[in-house]
């Protein structure tokens, strides 16, 4: 097409030419300028615009006279943006529509009133739809020139239904051929075979130098030592674990401490630090059973009862408790609570580090600039995350399912994507120390065959490499099962113990125990048509729990006041927008990369959801914010993949500082309303639900503890059970004195437990010289009043706890003296409620 020119409009300090400018690149405000000075040649040259052919190549020039100016001006012309720009520009618009649709919808699932599917899920659910689709739209028009193009090269047979060029639609992978082949590791070479054999031996033994769930020095080191001598025998020659710990050195070396990354990462860890530490010693506030079980079993550990699984409290697995016997013996801790939230809160930061490192390596060296964008904003969305602090302050052991996902992922998906014997050896290894930390880990195994199977079907191209997957495999089974041969030999020794949870979730717990004639609970042989026919009543449940356990994280969550607000989503309405629309543009980023990874990443998220879908049971404990942890690494990455792109996008449009600044000001904004939504989710709303259903165990511990170190002593105080009410355990954690025992079951043995603590030496014995004191609770009237005919000189005292609706009698007893003691134990028994 031609070009028309017109002449520059020279000012009066003008002092050398301008250059043409081309009509056709003029804005319509230039135009007009123009006109208004010189209509004329304006005129002209607009109509030899339109006359001049598209066939045209010659440059027709219409120069206009200088038009003198009553003021000297400088004119700054704008450089118009590239047609890829605009694109760019256009699309960006698009997503952050699309984000605002999505954030709107969870706002209504979130903040209506009455918070029904009716009133509030079905208003919100069309605004989540409205902005999937308007993503997956936006990415569409994004792509569109290319799409085009390899739509017509198709019509005209330049280009397959299969291989598409990188550049247009499909970026081609590294195939597994392209990468260097491992030494053989089942080498010939005499060391390697004794190395095998030795690590073959010493795993045998393992079983009988762990028996009977305990961990012995012989059997542990020889535990130790099995591993190190397969992994020795397994890795390859030329890239054993020495070259593993060199190449670590080395990548610690290469970082550079003072990037801009390493702020942005110092920052989000800044953030986490102060979400999960801040007040922790009143937030959250009172001890569970479950705490108690955890404190004592630790205090077990630090007594010699060194236990591979413990199997009170439904069973749970070994290294939370080993991590809180350490760390009650650094300075200024100790065996209490605040130890065990201290504990879990430190992992929980550990696990926003490998937040990092994950999203990272799942979205693949090809984009390391998105790679580090998406690492950093999963590492701050989670930073940010109610559910995840929640789980961190929480004080058990739950808060590692996510320690031990996201390193899992990362080994995994280099494991998938290159096929490295390193890679396996080193998920396996994860895998198997991951399976002593929480019970939903049990789902990862699951997680490793689907990616494995995904590389095995669809990345390998020749049965060679397909073949060396297979291998692969079976060293990540054989690593993770040598780390597991301790637990395994707990498994085959006792197997009810070892599964009971997981039975109970999928059978129901009437079903594996009964009551004795004394009224405990004990452990029912079910048959196994039993267990088929109570599997079969559940199943139907499953369905209802799948769809529970996806609406979690922007409907409806847990229940449970113990794991956070009853009823909260498990997502603030942001990230859990961001999720909405992550989900689409996850999806074209599977379509477009063809990578594995990316496959295998929805479908964790959906295993790892299973450990509570599948509680058929106990439908009303589904969906639970526990089980579904290992759930989490998945969900966030998907949000913060959606961020990143418009980060991403941001940058490309304004390069530069003022990009960095708008992008970053953009993530500061979605992260820092996150972080303000649930901080008031979990201060707020969670506190007020634990401070209604704990009980009063630290105010009580306070007074045991007080009376102890005055007129009083720790075996002169005692706690009367009563139905749903006090652990006295609880209490002597709270007082200082974990393994205090003086808990009355019953009051009709109360001379007996009495004559019991007199007759004990130490901290415990039952001192007569000095005062007595009784907990008991407000609706045990029979034993108040018991206490009264006993002990007519005691003074009775109902306590009002802080926490309010809580009330508790205290009744102390003068000092009886030794004889007086002696005199009342040989006095007539006084039966209770008589």
């Amino acid at each position: 097409m031609s070009e028309i020119y017109l002449p520059p409009q020279p000012t009066e300090d003008d002092a050398a030419p301008q250059p043409d400018v081309n009509v056709e690149d003029l804005t319509l405000a230039d135009l007009f300028g123009r006109f208004w000075r010189s209509p004329g040649p304006t005129l002209r040259a607009l109509r030899q615009v339109a006359s001049v052919p598209r066939s045209a190549e010659a440059r027709n020039a219409v120069y206009m006279p200088p038009q003198p100016q009553s003021a000297p001006r400088r004119l700054v012309q704008r450089q118009p943006l590239s047609a890829a720009k605009r694109r760019e520009a256009v699309q960006l618009g698009m997503r952050f529509m699309a984000f605002i649709l999505a954030w709107w919808g969870c706002g209504i699932l979130a903040s209506t009133p009455q918070r029904t599917e009716i009133t509030a899920l079905n208003n919100g659910a069309p605004y989540l739809v409205a902005g999937f689709v308007l993503w997956l739209a936006a990415d569409i028009y994004g792509s569109w020139p290319q799409l085009r193009a390899w739509w017509q090269r198709r019509r005209n047979g330049a280009a397959s239904a299969v291989e598409l060029d990188e550049d247009v639609l499909v970026e081609e992978d590294i195939r597994p051929e392209t990468q260097p082949v491992s030494a053989v590791w089942m080498g010939l070479h005499p060391t390697r075979v004794l190395i095998v054999l030795s690590g073959f031996f010493l795993s045998l033994i393992v079983l009988p130098l762990t028996a009977n769930n305990q961990f012995t020095f012989l059997g542990f080191w020889t535990w130790i030592a099995s591993i190190v001598l397969w992994v020795i025998a397994l890795a390859p020659v030329d890239n054993g674990p020495l070259l593993w710990v060199r190449s670590t050195v080395q990548a610690a070396q290469r970082i550079r401490w003072r990037s801009g990354t390493m702020l942005a990462l110092v920052l989000i860890m800044l953030l986490g630090a102060v979400f999960r530490l801040s007040d922790l010693n009143r937030v959250p506030p009172e001890m569970t059973s479950d705490h108690v079980e955890k404190i004592l079993d630790s205090y077990g550990v630090l007594q010699g009862q060194h236990n591979i699984f413990f199997a009170n409290n439904g069973g749970r697995e070994p290294f939370q408790m080993y991590a809180m016997a350490v760390f009650s013996q650094l300075p200024g801790l100790g065996m209490n609570h605040f130890t065990l939230k201290f504990l879990s809160a430190v992992e929980g930061l550990v696990a926003i580090v490998l937040m990092y490192w994950m999203g990272r390596e799942v979205v693949g060296t090809d984009n390391r600039r998105l790679g580090r964008y998406v690492g950093l904003l999963l590492a701050a969305l989670v930073a940010a995350s109610y559910w995840h602090t929640a789980l961190s302050r929480l004080g058990l052991r739950i808060v590692l399912t996510t320690v031990v996902t996201a390193v899992l992922m990362v080994f995994l998906a280099r494991a998938m994507r290159h096929n490295r014997r390193e890679d396996f050896i080193k998920a396996g290894l994860v895998l198997g120390f991951g399976l002593y930390t929480y019970q939903a880990v049990r789902m990862l195994p699951v997680v490793v065959i689907a990616g494995v199977g995904l590389a095995f079907l669809f990345h390998a191209h020749s049965w060679r490499v397909r073949w060396r997957y297979a291998i692969n495999f079976v060293v990540l089974v054989l690593v993770a099962l040598v780390v597991f041969m301790p637990l395994l030999g707990y498994w085959m020794q006792y197997p009810n113990d070892f599964w009971r949870r997981t039975q109970g979730r999928f059978f129901g717990d009437a079903l594996i125990t009964t009551v004795d004639a004394e009224g405990k609970s004990v452990e029912r042989n079910a048959t196994l048509q039993e267990r088929l026919d109570a599997f079969s009543e559940n199943l139907p449940i499953l369905t209802n729990n799948i769809r529970a356990a996806l609406l979690m994280f922007n409907w409806k969550g847990d229940v449970a006041w113990i794991n956070g607000s009853p009823n909260e989503p498990a997502m603030d309405t942001l990230t859990g927008a961001l999720l909405i629309i992550g989900l689409a543009a996850w999806l074209v980023r599977m379509v477009r990369k063809r990578d594995i990874v990316d496959w295998l990443v929805p479908l964790a998220l959906l295993i790892m959801l299973m450990p509570s879908a599948l509680s058929i049971a106990y439908p009303v404990e589904n969906p639970s914010h526990t089980r579904t942890s290992g759930a989490l690494p998945e969900a966030y990455l998907i949000a913060a993949l959606p961020l990143a792109l418009m980060v991403e996008s941001i940058t490309k449009l304004a390069p530069g500082r003022r990009g960095v600044v708008v992008a970053g000001g953009l993530a500061a904004v979605v992260v820092l309303g996150a972080y303000s939504m649930n901080a008031r989710t979990f201060f707020v709303g969670h506190y007020d639900a634990y401070i209604d259903s704990s009980l009063p165990y630290t105010e009580a511990g306070r007074i045991l503890r007080g009376f102890a170190e005055s007129d009083g002593s720790y075996g002169n105080a005692y706690m009367v059970g009563y139905r749903y009410w006090w652990d006295h355990r609880a209490l002597g954690i709270e007082a200082g004195h974990p393994d205090w025992p003086n808990g009355i079951v019953s009051m009709d043995g109360l001379k007996d437990f009495l004559f019991a603590a007199y007759e004990k030496t130490g901290d415990y014995r039952l001192d007569p010289e000095k005062d007595l004191l009784f907990f008991l609770a407000p609706e045990d009237e029979d034993s108040l009043n018991l206490l009264r005919e006993y002990f007519p000189d005691g003074r009775a005292t109902l306590r009002m706890s802080y926490q309010g609706d809580d009330e508790y009698w205290l009744y102390r007893v003068p000092a009886l003296g030794e004889q007086g003691f002696l005199s009342w134990l040989a006095s007539p028994p006084i039966v209770a409620g008589s």
